[in-house]
């Protein structure tokens, strides 16, 4: 499977070609530590929304409706869960950062 990381920058690639708007972060971002070595950041915005940092890239993500105490944002096909201080990305609906951990 060395696939996975070639594929994975053109995935985001193409989140950002279908809606994500690259935008700086105007909070203190929060970093999380994930499964695999990953990892990510993430500047929940006073106004609701959030912007990611991951793979290399920036995305402005809006908030969106949620169940059962967790947050959701997304643009396009990017979607990041939050609950509490665990988070996980998918991509197009498939899990790419999971068991994600916030750290201080």
């Amino acid at each position: 499977m060395t696939a996975r990381p070639i594929a994975l920058p053109a995935l985001l690639t193409a989140a950002l070609l279908a809606g994500c708007a690259q935008t700086p972060p105007s909070a203190r971002p929060v970093a999380y530590a994930c499964d695999a070595g990953k990892g990510f950041s993430v500047a929940y915005q006073p106004s609701g929304d959030a912007t990611i940092d991951i793979a290399g890239m920036r995305f402005g993500l809006m908030k969106e409706a949620a169940d059962g105490g967790s947050e959701r944002y997304g643009c396009g096909a990017l979607t990041l869960w939050r609950t509490g201080n665990t988070a996980r990305v998918d991509m197009q609906g498939a899990g790419m950062y999971e068991n994600c951990r916030a750290h201080e």
